[in-house]
C-alpha cells in the first residue's frame, strides 16, 4: 500500500523543497509540505536556513516522533537523508556516535571544512528550542509573576523527558560499575586459587569482566551524548531569547556593552555548563549509594564510614561553592568593566594615539586585570580544591575505612580489602566530574541572575498612539517625557541612560559603549509639556540650542522615552536619520536595501537625490562595495548620506531627520534640500532637526526648543514678526558675514585614515573577475590548521614564569600521584605480610597462608605508615592547588598584557581591517577560557595522565608480558588518537572562530536599534542572531561529540588490557604475590575509563589551548608602528618653542599597493599663524592631520616642526607636543569629571576652569571640524574661545563653517592630494579662477 508523503531536500537556492510523493509504507516520512526560502540580504546569507528548518514546526505525529524513531537500535539508510546525519541515526549509532564516523574519517584525510560540515539539525536548532523556552518561562511567569519566577524550574522542565533517559543510564553505568568488583573479581580470584579449574569457566570469567566494562564505557557515553545535545538545545534558547528580549527594548537603560559581551561570551557558557555537568551530580549519588552497598556486602559495616567519608564531601563543597559563588560575582562585575573599557579603546583607538592616551589606558586596563586576576586566583584555588578533594577523597575514604576495620580487630584479606578498594574506586571517575558539576550549577547560578535581571524584564509600555484622524500626521499632547526607568518590572536602583545615538547634539559616545555610568535617577524630564499638531504632507523644522531636547523629541516620537503625562500619537510609517550614521557591514546597496527588494528606477532616483553618484564612481566596485565595519571605508558625509538614502528608499510617511545636513558641503546640502526634501520627498512629513538655520525658512512649520520646552512655534514669517528668540537666532545668522551661509566647505566626517580609501582600495591589484569578493577591506579570518604547534606551549609556559616554575608544579603532581600508589602499595605489602610469622611460605603466594594481619606485632607502625600517607596526600594537594592556581593565572594575564600592548601599538591600518569584534573575541571569550576553563582542564589532564602511567606502571610488575601487551594496545590507541584528533582541531577552531561574527553582530545590533525598529528589521536580525549561534553551537555539538567517538572507542580498546590482567590472574600465569595481584586487578578496572578521560580531556585541554594560539597569532599579525621614544634623539628643550609647520616634498599612502593621497606636498606654516584648510572629499586636507601626527608613515619627503624633521623622534614626543579637538568626540563611560580628565593629572581648578573656556597648552593645534552639529550660537562661543585660548599658537582647522575660516590668517585649498591654492582669504577671494571664490559663489547662490 502507498500513501502520500512527504519529503524535504534543500534546493539550489538555500530553501526546502517538498518532493510530495507517492511512497511504501518502509520509507521513513518528512517534516512538512511548506517551502522555505533564505531571504536575500547582508544578514542572510548562508546558503541553507537551518531556521527554516525550525520554523517547519511540530509534526502532526507528535513532538516525541523523531526520539522514538532515535531508539529504533539499527536504522536503514532512506533515499532522502535528513539534511543532518544525526536525525537519521538509530540507538546504537545515536549512543556510539557512529553517525559521526564518516566526517571524522574526513578531517583524518584532511578533507574537512565548513563547507563540507552539515548543518544544525532542526531538533537543536534555537528557532524550535526558543519557541519551547519561551512557552514555558510564560507558564511559570503565569503561574507565580514575574518577580518569583525562577528561571531554575525553567530549565529543569526544559530538560525534564532527557533527564529521565539519562537517569536510566547512569543507573546502569553505576549497576555495570560495581558488578564487575564485587561479583566478577572474587570469582577470578578463587579460580587463580584453584589447582586445576575448568579453563572455559576461567576464560567465561575474564570474558563477562571484559564485556561489563564495554557496557559500562557504552552507557558513560551515552550519558555525556545525552547531557550534550540537551545542553546545546538550551544553549540555543537562552541565547536567543536573550537576544531577543534586548533587541525588544527600544532603548537600553539597564545594561552596559561589557555587561551584554560578557553575557554572550562568558553566562552563556555557564549556563550551558550547568545543563551539561549538573546531571552528574545524581550520577554521583547512584555510585555512591550502589557502591557504599556493595562494599557494605564485602567487608561489612566499616564499609559504611567510607560512604561517611564521601558525604561529608558535599557539605565541604557546598561551602566551597558558596565561597566560589561569591568570587565569581566580584570577578564578573570586574571583568564587564575591564572587557567595557577595552571595547572603548579599541572604537576610539584614533582619538588615543592623537592623545598619546596609550599608556595611560593601558594602564587603567592592567589595574582592572590586576584586581581581577586577584580574584580569579581566589576562585580558582576552590576550583582547584575541589578537583583535587575528588581526586583523594577514594584514597582517603579507603584509608579511614581500613585503619578503623583494623582498630576494631576485625578480619581483613587481600580479597576482602581489593575488591572492596575496587568497589570504591569505581566513584574515582563518577565523583571526579563533580567538579565540573559544582562549577556548572555555581556559575550557571550567578548566570540565571544576570539572566533574569537584564533580558526577562518587562517590556516598557509602547506609548506611541495611532492617531485616527487621516489628515494629522503626529499630534504630542502636554507630554512630558524622561530617559528615566519609570516603567514597571525593571529592578529599582541606579541606572545608565542609553540613547543609541541620541546623545546631546554635538557629542557622541564610542559606539558600542552602550552608556556613561552617571546616574540619570536625579535628572528631571527631558522634554516637557510638549504640545505640537504636525499635518500630513507638512515640512516641520526644529531648532534650538545645543542640549535643547531637539533629539530627545525625535526620540520621544519613536517611542524610546518614557511617557510621564499626555500623549504621543503618530499616523503612519516612519523613516529615520540619525545624528551618527548607523552603518550596518555589507555591501552600500545593501545598507540602502536594508533587506528590502530592489527596485532600479527608484534606486538610481535615491542615489541622485542624497548626491551618492560621484562617491560611487569613486568606489573600487561601486555600490558592491562593501563598507567596513561602523563605516570604515567611508567619510562622515558619506555615511550620512547612505543613512538618508536608506530612509528615502524605504517609502515611508513619516521622516525624521536628525540633521542630516551638518556633514555635507555647502552645494551638496543645497542639492539634497532641494532634491530630496523638497522634490523626492514631497506630499511626505518630514520633521527636520537642523542647525542650518538658512533651511528654516522652506519648512512648512517650525519649533523652536529651550530647555525640553517649545518657547516658539509658527511659520517663518511669523516667528520673524514676533521678534522672540527665533528672530534673534536669525539676526545673529545675517549679521555673520556672507560666508555664514555655507553649512561646509568639506565634509565633516572625513576620517583621516580612510579619507582616500575608496580610492585606495580600487588600485590594490589587477583585479578578476572574482574580484568583489575577493577585494574587499574585510578579509575572511584566517584559520590555523592541524594540531597545535610546540610554539604554543612554550609561549604559555614561558608566560607562566618559564619552564622551571612548570617543572615544580608538575613534581608537586607527581608526589601526589605517587602518595596515592604508594598507599595501595602499602596496604598490599601490608597484607601480605599476614601475621609477620609466615616466613616459609611459597612464593608464589598461592599455596601458603599469610595468617591474620591483626596478629602482626607491628600492625601499629603499618597503620601509622598508613595514616601519614594520607596526612602527607592531603598536604601535598594543597599545596599543588595553590601554585597551579597562580602559575595558570599568571599566564592569562600574561598574555593578555602582551596581546593588549601589542594591539595598542598596531598603526591605524590594522584597525582599519580588522573588525572590532575579532579583538574583542581575544580579549573576552578567548581570555575567558584560558582563564575558566583551561586550568580546570588542564589540571586534571595531567592528574589523570599521571594517575594511567601509574596503574600501567603497577600492573606491569605482574608480568614483563603485561607491559608489552599494555604498550602495545596504548601505542595503537596514541596512532588512533593523533590520527582522528585532526577533525575534533577542526570542530574546535571553527567554534572558536564563529564567535566573532556572532560578537560584531551583537554589537551592530545594539547600536542601531532605533533604526531597527523604525525600519521593522527586528526580525531579520533576530533570525541573523539565530543563524550564528546555530552555526556556533553546530560546531560546539561536532566538537564534544568528536571529543566522545574518539574517548569511546579508546575505552574499548583499553578494556583489552583489563581482559589481559585477568587472565594473568585467573591462569596463575605471573608469579606475584596473591595480595599484590588481587591489589592488580582491583586497580586496572580503572585503566580503561582513566585513560579514556585522559584522552578527552587532553583533547580539551589542546582545545582550549586553541585560545592562546588565537592571541598568539594575533600578537605576530601586529606589526608595531614607530617606537614612542627614538633612543640616542631627544628633542630640543621647549620643542617647539615657534611652531612653524613646514612640509617638504611629502608623498603619503595609506596602505601598501595603495594610491598616494598627498602628492608633493610643499609648504610652509609660519609660527603663530592660523591655517584654514579646505577642499573637496577625497581632496587630502585630512590627511594633513594624519601626516602631522605620524599616524601613517610617509613614502618620500618630510615634514618639520622648527626645524626637526618629526619622523626622527619618537612618536610619544611628537604627538604629546601637539593637540587635537576632533570631528567626532567621544564620551567614554564614566563620570564627566573622568572624560575631563582620564589619569586624574589635573586638580578641580583646572578641570573648571577648562569647562569655562578649552584652554590648551600645547604650540601646535589641529581642529578637525570640531563644531558640526552645533548651533550657530555655540559655534560663535567657541570661535572666540579659540581666539582667546589660542593665541600664541599654530592652529590648523579643518573648516565646517566659513567664519572659521574667513578669520584665519591663510587658507589651503587641497585638491587630489596637491596643495592647490595656499594664500590669504582676500587674495584667494579676488584671484580669477580661484577655487575659493567658488566656494564663496556658492554660499551667495545658497544665501539667495
Amino acid at each position: 500500500m502507498t500513501r502520500k508523503r512527504t519529503y524535504w531536500v534543500p534546493n539550489s537556492s538555500g530553501g526546502l523543497v517538498n518532493l510530495g510523493m507517492d511512497i511504501g509504507d518502509d520509507m521513513v516520512s518528512g517534516l512538512s509540505y511548506k517551502t522555505y526560502t533564505v531571504p536575500y540580504g547582508p544578514w542572510n546569507q548562508q546558503e541553507r536556513n537551518p531556521e527554516a528548518l525550525g520554523r517547519v514546526g511540530v509534526p502532526p505525529w507528535g513532538k516525541y516522533d523523531a526520539a522514538w524513531r532515535t531508539m529504533i537500535p539499527f536504522r536503514p539508510k532512506t533515499r532522502f537523508p535528513a539534511p543532518n546525519p544525526l536525525d537519521d541515526a538509530g540507538l546504537f549509532s545515536y549512543f556510539t556516535v557512529s553517525w559521526l564516523t564518516p566526517f571524522m574519517i574526513r578531517g583524518f584525510q584532511n578533507r574537512l571544512d565548513e563547507n563540507s560540515i552539515p548543518q544544525l539539525s532542526v531538533h537543536d536548532a534555537s528557532d524550535k528550542n526558543v519557541q519551547r523556552l519561551r512557552r514555558l518561562w510564560e507558564e511559570e511567569v503565569s503561574r507565580r509573576g514575574i518577580e518569583k519566577a525562577s528561571v531554575f524550574r525553567v530549565m529543569m522542565r526544559f530538560q525534564r523527558t532527557r533527564m529521565i533517559f539519562d537517569m536510566l543510564l547512569s543507573f546502569c553505568f553505576c549497576i555495570t560499575t560495581v558488578l564487575g568488583p564485587t561479583l566478577i573479581v572474587p570469582k577470578i580470584l578463587e579460580y587463580s586459587e584453584e589447582q586445576s579449574g575448568n579453563v572455559v569457566h576461567g576464560v567465561g570469567l575474564c570474558l563477562a569482566l571484559f564485556f561489563l566494562e564495554c557496557v559500562k564505557s557504552l552507557s558513560f557515553c551515552s550519558t555525556w551524548v545525552i547531557n550534550q545535545r540537551t545542553a546545546i538545545r538550551f544553549r540555543a534558547a537562552v541565547s536567543s531569547f536573550a537576544f531577543e528580549k534586548l533587541i525588544q527594548f527600544k532603548s537600553l537603560m539597564h545594561i552596559t556593552s561589557g555587561e551584554a559581551i560578557s553575557f554572550f561570551t562568558s553566562d552563556l557558557n555557564y549556563l550551558f555548563e550547568g545543563v551539561y555537568y549538573c546531571p552528574l551530580l545524581l550520577l554521583a549519588c547512584f555510585s555512591l549509594i550502589i557502591s557504599s552497598i556493595s562494599s557494605y556486602l564485602i567487608i561489612g559495616q566499616t564499609a559504611l564510614i567510607a560512604t561517611f567519608c564521601y558525604l561529608l564531601v558535599f557539605p565541604l563543597e557546598a561551602f566551597m561553592t558558596h565561597l566560589s559563588l561569591k568570587t565569581q560575582h566580584h570577578t564578573s562585575e570586574v571583568s564587564d568593566q575591564r572587557i567595557r573599557v577595552t571595547s572603548e579603546v579599541l572604537t576610539c583607538i584614533k582619538m588615543i594615539k592623537m592623545y598619546t592616551w596609550e599608556k595611560p589606558f593601558a594602564k587603567i586596563i592592567e589595574d582592572l586585570r590586576k584586581k581581577e586576576r586577584k580574584l580569579m586566583e581566589k576562585c580558582g584555588l576552590f576550583q582547584s580544591l575541589t578537583t583535587i578533594i575528588m581526586l583523594v577523597t577514594p584514597t582517603l575514604s579507603t584509608t579511614i575505612m581500613i585503619l578503623v576495620h583494623t582498630f576494631l580487630k576485625l578480619k581483613l584479606t587481600a580479597s576482602m580489602a581489593f575488591t572492596t578498594v575496587a568497589s570504591l574506586n569505581t566513584l574515582r571517575v563518577s565523583m571526579f566530574f563533580v567538579p565540573f558539576a559544582v562549577k556548572g550549577l555555581t556559575n550557571s547560578k550567578s548566570a540565571v541572575k544576570r539572566f533574569k535581571k537584564f533580558f526577562l524584564q518587562e517590556s516598557p509600555v509602547f506609548y506611541v498612539q495611532t492617531l485616527q484622524d487621516p489628515s494629522k500626521a503626529l499630534v504630542l499632547e502636554e507630554a512630558t517625557l524622561s530617559w528615566r526607568q519609570t516603567c514597571p518590572g525593571i529592578v529599582n536602583g541606579a541606572f545608565e541612560l542609553e540613547r543609541n545615538g541620541h546623545a546631546s547634539e554635538g557629542m557622541t559616545r564610542p559606539r558600542d559603549a552602550l552608556g556613561p555610568e552617571e546616574k540619570w535617577n536625579s535628572l528631571g524630564p527631558e522634554l516637557h509639556k510638549i504640545n505640537l499638531v504636525v499635518s500630513k504632507g507638512m515640512i516641520l523644522g526644529v531648532c534650538g540650542t545645543t542640549g535643547s531636547g531637539k533629539s530627545s523629541l525625535l526620540s520621544a516620537i519613536l517611542g524610546e522615552m518614557h511617557l510621564l503625562e499626555g500623549s504621543v500619537g503618530v499616523q503612519g510609517s516612519l523613516a529615520y536619520v540619525p545624528q551618527q550614521a548607523w552603518i550596518i557591514s555589507g555591501s552600500v546597496r545593501e545598507n540602502i536595501l536594508m533587506g528590502g527588494p530592489y527596485d532600479e528606477a527608484r534606486y538610481l532616483q535615491v542615489l541622485h537625490c542624497c548626491s551618492l553618484n560621484q562617491d560611487l564612481e569613486l568606489l573600487p566596485f561601486g555600490d558592491m562595495t562593501e563598507i567596513g565595519e561602523r563605516g570604515l571605508n567611508l567619510s562622515g558625509g558619506q555615511k550620512q548620506r547612505i543613512s538618508l538614502a536608506r530612509a528615502v528608499y524605504s517609502d515611508r510617511q513619516l521622516y525624521l531627520l536628525d540633521d542630516p545636513l551638518s556633514a555635507v558641503d555647502a552645494h551638496v546640502g543645497k542639492h539634497i534640500f532641494k532634491e530630496c526634501i523638497k522634490k523626492t520627498l514631497k506630499g511626505k512629513t518630514i520633521v527636520l532637526v537642523t542647525h542650518q538655520l538658512q533651511y528654516l525658512e522652506f519648512c512648512d512649520q517650525i519649533i523652536l526648543l529651550e530647555n525640553g520646552k517649545i518657547c516658539e512655534n509658527g511659520t517663518h514669517s511669523e516667528l520673524i514678526q514676533k521678534k522672540g528668540q527665533y528672530t534673534q537666532l536669525i539676526q545673529k545668522l545675517h549679521k555673520e558675514t556672507t560666508w555664514n551661509m555655507l553649512q561646509d566647505t568639506a565634509k565633516i566626517a572625513e576620517k583621516p585614515q580612510v579619507e582616500s580609501q575608496a580610492l585606495a582600495t580600487s588600485q590594490e591589484e589587477s583585479l578578476n573577475g572574482n574580484a568583489v569578493l575577493e577585494h574587499q577591506l574585510t578579509k575572511k579570518e584566517e584559520k590555523k590548521e592541524g594540531s597545535l604547534s610546540w610554539r604554543v606551549y612554550h609561549h604559555y609556559i614561558q608566560a607562566a614564569g618559564g619552564y622551571m616554575i612548570s617543572f615544580i608544579v608538575f613534581f608537586f603532581m607527581v608526589v601526589m600521584i605517587f602518595f596515592i600508589n604508594f598507599g595501595f602499595w602499602w596496604l598490599s605489602y601490608w597484607l601480605e605480610q599476614g601475621s609477620g610469622t609466615n616466613s616459609s611460605r611459597e612464593s608464589n603466594g598461592t599455596s601458603g597462608d599469610p595468617g591474620d594481619l591483626l596478629d602482626n606485632p607491628q600492625l601499629s607502625f603499618y597503620q601509622l605508615i598508613y595514616g601519614l600517607n594520607a596526612l602527607l596526600l592531603i598536604c601535598m594537594g594543597i599545596c599543588s592547588s595553590r601554585i597551579f592556581t597562580k602559575v595558570t593565572r599568571k599566564a592569562s594575564s600574561t598574555l593578555h598584557s602582551k596581546l593588549f600592548n601589542k594591539v595598542s601599538r598596531c598603526p591605524m591600518s590594522f584597525f582599519d581591517t580588522t573588525p572590532t569584534g575579532r579583538l574583542l573575541n581575544c580579549f573576552a571569550g578567548d581570555l575567558d577560557e584560558l582563564d575558566q576553563l583551561l586550568p580546570i582542564v588542564a589540571e586534571e589532564f595531567l592528574l589523570l595522565f599521571l594517575t594511567v602511567t601509574s596503574l600501567l606502571l603497577i600492573i606491569s610488575v605482574l608480568s614483563p608480558y603485561i607491559l608489552l601487551m599494555g604498550a602495545i594496545i596504548i601505542i595503537i590507541c596514541l596512532i588512533y588518537y593523533v590520527m582522528f584528533k585532526k577533525s575534533i582541531g577542526v570542530f574546535k577552531r571553527l567554534e572558536n572562530y564563529s564567535r566573532s561574527p556572532l560578537f560584531s553582530h551583537i554589537l551592530t545590533s545594539l547600536q542601531g536599534l532605533s533604526s531597527i525598529h523604525v525600519y521593522g528589521k527586528t526580525e531579520d536580525f533576530i533570525s541573523q542572531f539565530k543563524r550564528l549561534i546555530d552555526m556556533q553551537n553546530n560546531y560546539l555539538l561536532l566538537f564534544l561529540s568528536s571529543t566522545r567517538w574518539l574517548s569511546l572507542r579508546l575505552e574499548i580498546m583499553v578494556n583489552l588490557v583489563t581482559l589481559a590482567v585477568a587472565l594473568f590472574v585467573a591462569f596463575g600465569i605471573s608469579s606475584s604475590p596473591y595480595s599484590f595481584r588481587a591489589m592488580a586487578i582491583s586497580l586496572v578496572l580503572q585503566m580503561a575509563s582513566n585513560f579514556q578521560a585522559t584522552s578527552r580531556i587532553g583533547l580539551e585541554t589542546e582545545a582550549y589551548f586553541m585560545a592562546a594560539e588565537r592571541m598568539l597569532q594575533y600578537m605576530k599579525m601586529c606589526v608595531s608602528e614607530a617606537p614612542l621614544h627614538m633612543e640616542g634623539t631627544s628633542c630640543p628643550p621647549g620643542w617647539p618653542q615657534h611652531g612653524e609647520i613646514t612640509f617638504q616634498d611629502y608623498h603619503m599612502k595609506y596602505r601598501d599597493n595603495t594610491p598616494i593621497v598627498l602628492n608633493s606636498v610643499n609648504l610652509t606654516i609660519h609660527s603663530h599663524e592660523v591655517v584654514g584648510i579646505v577642499g573637496r572629499t577625497g581632496s587630502g586636507k585630512s590627511s594633513l592631520g594624519v601626516a602631522l601626527f605620524r599616524l601613517v608613515e610617509p613614502m618620500a619627503g618630510r615634514i618639520l616642526i622648527d626645524g626637526v624633521d618629526i619622523c626622527s623622534i619618537g612618536l610619544e614626543d611628537l604627538r604629546s607636543k601637539l593637540s587635537v579637538i576632533p570631528q567626532e568626540p567621544v564620551l567614554f563611560s564614566g563620570t564627566i569629571r573622568f572624560n575631563l580628565d582620564p589619569f586624574d593629572c589635573h586638580t578641580d581648578q583646572q578641570i573648571w576652569d577648562a569647562l569655562e573656556r578649552t584652554f590648551l597648552i600645547d604650540t601646535i593645534i589641529l581642529i578637525d571640524e570640531a563644531t558640526a552639529s552645533i548651533d550657530m550660537e555655540t559655534d560663535t562661543l567657541i570661535q572666540r574661545t579659540i581666539r582667546e585660548a589660542f593665541q600664541g599658537c599654530t592652529v590648523l582647522v579643518i573648516a565646517h563653517r566659513v567664519n572659521t575660516v574667513v578669520n584665519c590668517d591663510r587658507i589651503l585649498v587641497m585638491g587630489d592630494g596637491k596643495v592647490v591654492e595656499f594664500d590669504r582669504p582676500e587674495v584667494l577671494q579676488n584671484k580669477s579662477g580661484s577655487f575659493f571664490a567658488a566656494l564663496l559663489a556658492t554660499a551667495t547662490s545658497l544665501r539667495s
